[in-house]
């Protein structure tokens, strides 16, 4: 019953892949276009950058499936996701390239099933041992590796589409891995968490769509515990693509000839298994620095370290920019961040206004009534709430002189002591409010009129809260 639901569920996810693949290729043709003719060119004159290095980031266009899902992570829409691309380019040369040039040695943390290994769908299988993250070497050069790993995961998803059996039985090439993540030899206590973090945060960001389930081996209760916490802060669909299968599940999905002896399957142990992510095609990635071809000089580096967000020079107007770069001299800066932040829009938004309407002299008589009519009613209102729940006997000469200085002395012999329940105070203040907002803007009055209720209502509020405390 439990693999019939899985089955079910990933039968209907891969069918809506494949159409949402196939509607797209209109789309995909055109942003492909886009990149090569105009995007890849004015980022290699903006970056200075070799010919090597325009081959090495063309090598990732070149990768369809990759565009689709970053197109298809940003609803279709092809103005996102171009400039999506363009950021996710400059982050391959800032931190992809130096993690591919450093040959630091780490633990495999992937192990992908050779073809034709794969799901009854036939997407590729690729096991995860979490337990190499679980050590206590250098974070930074931790990082690099596992770069290297998800690259090579990017790599072999791309080699499959030119492989025969693939587009003789599938129609096609796989666009996404099923994922088993073995967490044997995991405690929270061994668990580093800033790894994980890192992986979600920023690996994952720029890699999206990649697994189409994720099956989670060998969990205790306090895995299953984890989980229920942390689902509740994830998205549906993340949720809707992890299982926690036991042994019999597994083998009823994928058949017991696609999975190692360890996992219950008729192959040997998974050690023993051909991995392709470790062929000499991916063991050794070319470096985009290597190869011949035209070089060009690098720009001097820029003298100035740093560009205000509102700056007229810089090119993302109200976004933080930097001109530093951990390999590349930059004529023009980048983006600190690579997605717009909320923040940096709202105060961008509140600067453009200020520098339209902050200065009094293009303000017309409208303008001011406007804005004087926010401040009022904004400051009225917090002084009749305290007036409301702070009123006594002791400030009722104070409240009278107020209302009848503002309203009238008739409307101010109405504020009677009868009148102090809080009903008919509450009665009283909605009356004097309506009145108050529908004053003619005009002669010397208003202003001391508004003034004084301010101030009488600030008082009586007080008053009556400190008679309340003692």
């Amino acid at each position: 019953m439990v693999d019939h639901v899985i089955r079910s569920l990933l039968q209907d996810n891969h069918e809506k892949l494949l159409n949402q693949y196939e509607n797209a290729q209109a789309d995909l043709v055109a942003i492909l276009q886009t990149l090569n003719e105009h995007i890849l060119p004015h980022l290699s004159l903006e970056l200075g950058l070799q010919e090597t290095d325009a081959v090495w980031l063309r090598e990732w266009l070149d990768d369809t499936a990759s565009v689709f899902r970053l197109l298809r992570r940003h609803q279709f829409t092809r103005s996102f996701t171009l400039e999506a691309i363009r950021s996710l380019l400059l982050w391959r040369l800032r931190v992809l390239r130096p993690a591919i040039l450093n040959n630091y040695p780490f633990p495999k943390l992937f192990h992908c099933l050779p073809p034709p290994a794969s799901d009854p769908l036939g997407r590729p299988i690729v096991f995860i041992k979490v337990a190499a993250l679980c050590h206590d070497s250098e974070i930074w050069n931790v990082r690099d590796a596992l770069l290297r790993q998800v690259e090579r995961l990017r790599l072999h998803l791309k080699s499959i589409r030119d492989l025969p059996h693939c587009r003789r039985e599938h129609e096609g090439f796989p666009l996404q891995y099923i994922a088993l993540v073995d967490l044997g030899g995991v405690s929270i206590q061994n668990m580093n968490f800033e790894l994980v973090s890192w992986l979600v945060k920023d690996v994952v960001p720029h890699f999206p769509g990649m697994f189409a389930a994720v099956f989670l081996l060998n969990y205790s209760w306090t895995h299953s515990g984890v989980w229920s916490v942390a689902k509740r802060v994830l998205p549906e669909s993340t949720i809707s693509r992890v299982f926690f299968p036991s042994r019999n599940t597994l083998l009823e999905y994928c058949s017991a000839s696609t999975l190692p002896a360890e996992y219950g399957g008729s192959l040997p142990p998974l050690d023993q298994i051909e991995d392709p992510l470790r062929d000499s095609e991916y063991a050794h990635i070319p470096s985009p620095l290597s190869g011949t071809g035209t070089t060009t000089s690098f720009p001097a580096p820029p003298t100035i370290l740093h560009l205000a967000p509102t700056s007229s020079q810089n090119p993302y107007f109200g976004y933080p920019v930097t001109h530093q770069h951990p390999t590349l001299p930059l004529p023009l800066p980048l983006r600190l961040f690579p997605h717009r932040r909320k923040r940096d829009l709202v105060r961008t938004l509140a600067v453009l206004y200020w520098r339209r309407w902050g200065s009094w002299r293009p303000w017309t008589k409208a303008k001011v009534k406007m804005v004087m009519m926010i401040v009022i009613a904004c400051t009225i209102a917090m002084a009749m709430a305290m007036a409301i729940d702070g009123w006594t006997g002791m400030s009722l000469f104070r409240a009278r002189v107020a209302f009848a200085f503002v309203f009238g002395r008739r409307r101010g012999r109405v504020l009677r002591r009868d009148a102090l329940s809080l009903v008919g105070l509450r009665a009283q203040m909605k009356d004097a409010m309506t009145r108050l907002l529908k004053m003619p803007m005009v002669g010397h009055r208003w202003p001391m009129s508004i003034a004084a209720a301010t101030i009488m209502g600030l008082v009586c509020g007080f008053d009556g809260m400190r008679e309340q405390r003692q």
